[in-house]
């Protein structure tokens, strides 16, 4: 119901206040003290920051020589990073021939360096966190390049379009996996004797910081709802089976390299994540800038990245449970089938040698 109140002033004029339901009025409430976008923006970013500072206060400096000890590992990645999945991206809206704003998007999710949070569920699924962080940093780095590049190619000529790089966007991405990263580590090296609990400060920080991950993590997909909730509604089928298969197909794929070139099982993990999670979020903000203008094809060169970013909450604790409950039980029978084959070889050549 409306409420409307009625006031008379000195020269008899009457002034009338409509003051609209709480429930009818909600919206226009939050948004004269911020903007749901802007609360899913703050949120996220307490996210990645949480998420960065555990990260950091589970890895050592020397976990880190070692990944750069591995190069393989880290241009296979990078490889399935800048290479096949902006090229998917891009195939995936020819075979659903979406219309051009859509396929803008999309194809800007394929071309985004690999999402933070794929640290956090490199820990999760007992995976080579090192080389996680060194692989997230390496590609939030090179999007600088990679990422206009590919904007250019596909978005650009391909199709048509004009979409500027959101500098601050990339920046703000590399501040926040680089500042808490470094603070854990940090921690994480000079704490060494104080202890809390019978626990080192640097194991508290790892233990809360998952614990809150998981907090923000749930307040960010709500705080995303709240302020793109329309654009998930608008969303066609055909959306949706893009968003639901790019994820899948990216962690496919970066497995299934990483095992033809012999990786290991950690390294396998690892490098199936950093390639099927894409940093959305940076995407969402390079649409933003560039179509901020236009109401209508702002809509739908958000639809993808929004929906991409829902179900990607989805499918990454599948892939993590996966991870962590089977495959990551196989690690040390594998270690323990070397042992035993390098055991049996001088034995075996002995054998053929006696024959």
């Amino acid at each position: 119901h409306k409420i409307v109140f009625h006031t008379r002033t000195q020269d008899t004029n009457v002034l009338s206040y409509t003051l609209i339901s709480p429930v009818q009025d909600y919206k226009a409430f939050i948004h004269t003290m911020a903007s749901s976008a802007d609360i899913a923006s703050y949120v996220a970013m307490a996210f990645l920051f949480i998420v960065g500072l555990g990260i950091g206060a589970s890895t050592t400096f020397e976990d880190f020589r070692k990944a750069f000890k591995n190069p393989k590992a880290v241009a296979i990645g990078f490889t399935s990073q800048y290479l096949f999945m902006p090229v998917i991206a891009y195939l995936l809206t020819l075979i659903f021939g979406i219309r051009n704003e859509i396929a803008v998007g999309t194809v800007l999710v394929g071309c985004s360096p690999g999402g933070t949070t794929s640290n956090l569920f490199t820990y999760w699924s007992d995976g080579n966190v090192a080389l996680s962080i060194t692989m997230s940093f390496l590609s939030t780095v090179a999007a600088f390049g990679f990422m206009p590049f590919w904007i250019w190619v596909l978005v650009r000529k391909a199709l048509n379009s004009t979409a500027e790089v959101e500098w601050s966007g990339l920046i703000a991405s590399l501040l926040l996996l680089v500042i808490p990263t470094l603070l854990g580590l940090t921690v994480r090296k000079i704490n060494t004797e104080r202890k809390i609990g019978d626990k080192f400060i640097w194991r508290w920080i790892e233990i809360l910081a998952s614990v809150f991950a998981i907090i923000f993590l749930i307040l960010s997909l709500a705080a995303t709802f709240i302020a793109y909730g329309n654009i998930l509604k608008k969303s066609n089928i055909k959306v949706w089976v893009m968003c639901i298969i790019l994820q899948p197909i990216g962690c496919a794929f970066g497995y299934l390299v990483a095992k033809l070139f012999s990786m290991t099982l950690k390294d396998r993990r690892t490098i199936c994540l950093e390639t099927g999670i894409q940093n959305f979020t940076l995407t969402v903000a390079v649409i933003q800038l560039s179509f901020g203008q236009d109401e209508d094809v702002l809509q739908y060169a958000l639809m993808f990245p929004i929906c991409y970013g829902f179900l990607y909450l989805f499918w990454s604790p599948l892939i993590v449970l996966f991870f962590k409950y089977y495959l990551a039980t196989k690690d040390n029978d594998v270690v323990e089938e070397k042992e035993k084959l390098n055991e049996e070889k001088p034995n075996r050549e002995k054998e053929e040698n006696e024959c």
